[in-house]
């Protein structure tokens, strides 16, 4: 009756906060309640919000701080309201360690009265990996009613669930890396519907509000008029002034009659002959004769690219 969202990388409180609401908007059944959130920053610092109702949207008087929204190190969990207080036991955190959340009841204690993840989080303490630690907890315990998403301040991330929860129907459970950034979510769930959808888009969700805060951004002019000719890669040539000079493209074609005419995902930004970015938004283009006619009907757009990095 709850999820956990984990995740390590640039903005990853902006980012779980991005995938939480998602779930919030597109899912039903245990969600928009109770939120216990905790991230660590890069200076270490340990910082805390909650709320017992209304979900992603109670959890801040306002918008979230930088502090929260930039920290490298986050974790959240999540369900129904009125969950019993303290908020923050169902997230165990530690500067220099790691983060410790999950879903059902992480917050159980055992029979020596150390709470379930805190007694991962001790682990991690001690140097044990994040997944060893879920392993070792899971062994130990078998008997309880949790699942776990340990994260360590070294960017992993393990994730488990005690064999009741791993029976039930309704749980999900995804660790997704971002292969261009290198930042990495996983999220574990029950109790909410579409139970084969909810962590794929809780995933998906927060890496790209991480990948698209971390990435600088500028705009080019596109104009009609402009030739499109055929070339090895798709590119557009830009000019001092950001204005499109040309847009280069395998398919590209001088026939006459006017078509439409896509250049892809995959789009170099290129000036004075260096590679400068890539195409962020794909616009729907016009050609005929070898020339661009219109761009998503108008003769004239910008459009976004991103800068500062040679890789896609």
């Amino acid at each position: 009756m709850t999820i956990g969202i984990a995740a390590s990388g640039r903005w990853a409180g902006a980012g779980i906060l991005s995938g939480l609401r998602a779930v919030e908007e597109a899912g039903r059944g245990a969600i928009g309640g109770f939120v216990s959130l905790a991230v660590l920053t890069e200076e270490q610092k340990l910082l805390r919000a909650e709320t017992q109702y209304g979900g992603a949207q109670s959890l801040f008087d306002g918008a979230p701080s930088d502090e929260i929204l930039q920290a490298p190190w986050a974790g959240l969990i999540s369900s129904g309201p009125n969950r019993p207080a303290p908020l923050s036991q169902f997230v165990a955190a530690l500067p220099r360690v790691g983060i410790v959340t999950g879903h059902r009841f992480p917050h159980a204690q055992a029979n020596d009265g150390q709470a379930l993840n805190s007694l991962v989080l001790s682990m991690m303490q001690a140097g044990i990996p994040p997944q060893v630690a879920v392993d070792n907890a899971i062994a130990q315990h078998p008997d309880f009613d949790a699942g776990f998403l340990a994260l360590s301040v070294h960017g992993e991330i393990g994730l488990g669930n005690m064999p009741a929860v791993a029976s039930l129907k309704d749980q999900g459970s995804l660790k997704t890396r971002c292969a261009e950034t290198g930042n990495t979510v996983a999220t574990l769930h029950n109790a909410i519907r579409p139970h084969r959808a909810i962590a794929l888009l809780a995933n998906e969700v927060a890496l790209e509000e991480m990948r698209f805060r971390a990435t600088s951004r500028e705009t080019i002019t596109i104009s009609a008029g402009i030739p499109i000719v055929v070339g090895d890669t798709p590119e557009i040539v830009i000019d001092n002034n950001h204005k499109a000079l040309r847009v280069i493209h395998p398919e590209a074609s001088d026939a006459g009659g006017e078509t439409a005419f896509g250049v892809g995902d995959h789009v170099r930004i290129t000036k004075l002959g260096k590679m400068i970015g890539w195409l962020d938004q794909e616009p729907f283009m016009v050609v005929s004769q070898g020339l661009i006619v219109t761009l998503d009907g108008e003769t004239a757009i910008e459009v976004s690219i991103r800068t500062g990095s040679t890789r896609r």
